[in-house]
């Protein structure tokens, strides 16, 4: 896993831009370049860009899907939580594409794959059985760990990694499944950064994740997500976001796609020390005025 430069692109108060085209991915851009870049930027985003500026200690990743434009503030790697599992769902679905994983298949709760924390699979008795389907969609929609388990057992734990690494998500990590409390305390915890979620799901959005009927599907479960006090929670009611989130320790992450009437956006926020979800959702509410007004 590479880890994260800190100062990547343009660092100018310690304020990330990059664009599409022609922006320095270099740790030194010149002060020249670094106004060249904030120029290139429509009057819109730059308004997004200094609302990103004044969010704190949060980690922000913000994509026009329209532009390929992106503005981020941060770029450390962090703990995942439940981030992580958009990855697992990624993996399960080339599988499934390439023949390794058959959509018959099904799961069988026992006591040495049930675990506690969020999910519904826990309130099942032992015996029961769960399809692949439905285990995809929980994962995501109620960030099941019950079912991020059971595929990390049916995956493979390494060949997740490994896609991860190869398909260019390389600042993240699986190294413990769900609830494992004793990987916890030994430190082991998985990681990943804002850049390879939206990088993630800007792929989703192009059909260049897995393929285009396979993204389609994975953002349909998306878009049911059940926990929306974040990104989508001071949005336009009736605002489309196909998102997941994440909370661990102090660690309180989301990230996705919000659909608007100008365009489609993706936007990840990352926060610790217990950040409350009404400023995250706060921040993602200017960030959407500024993008449709």
């Amino acid at each position: 896993m590479k880890s994260l430069n800190k100062g990547i692109g343009l660092l100018l108060t310690g304020f990330l831009l990059l664009s599409g085209v022609g922006v320095p991915r270099t740790a030194q851009a010149s002060a020249p370049a670094a106004a060249s870049a904030r120029a290139a930027l429509s009057p819109r985003l730059q308004k997004i860009g200094r609302i990103i500026r004044e969010a704190g200690p949060a980690q922000v990743y913000f994509t026009n899907l329209a532009t390929n434009q992106s503005i981020y503030l941060g770029s450390e790697t962090m703990p995942s939580a439940s981030m992580i599992k958009v990855f697992i769902l990624a993996k399960a679905y080339e599988d499934i594409q390439d023949g390794r994983l058959s959509r018959k298949e099904t799961f069988t709760l026992t006591s040495d794959n049930v675990v506690g924390g969020a999910g519904v699979l826990q309130g099942r008795g032992y015996g029961s059985k769960v399809s692949l389907q439905e285990t995809l969609e929980l994962m995501i929609t109620e960030s099941d760990n019950t079912a991020a388990n059971l595929l990390i057992d049916r995956l493979g734990m390494d060949r997740i990694n490994a896609y991860m690494q190869s398909h260019g998500y390389t600042h993240s990590v699986l190294r413990r499944k769900m609830m494992d409390t004793e990987a916890m305390e030994a430190g082991r915890e998985n990681l990943t950064s804002t850049r390879d979620i939206a990088l993630l799901f800007k792929r989703l959005y192009q059909g260049k994740c897995v393929g285009p009927a396979q993204d389609r599907e994975m953002l349909a479960i998306y878009k049911r997500q059940t926990d929306n006090d974040s990104i989508p929670g001071d949005l336009p009611q009736g605002t489309v976001v196909a998102h997941k989130t994440g909370e661990v320790n102090d660690f309180r992450h989301d990230g996705g796609i919000v659909y608007t009437p100008k365009g489609d956006y993706v936007l990840v926020i990352f926060t610790r020390n217990y950040t409350p979800y009404e400023t995250m959702a706060g921040l993602s509410e200017r960030i959407y005025q500024a993008f449709v007004e």
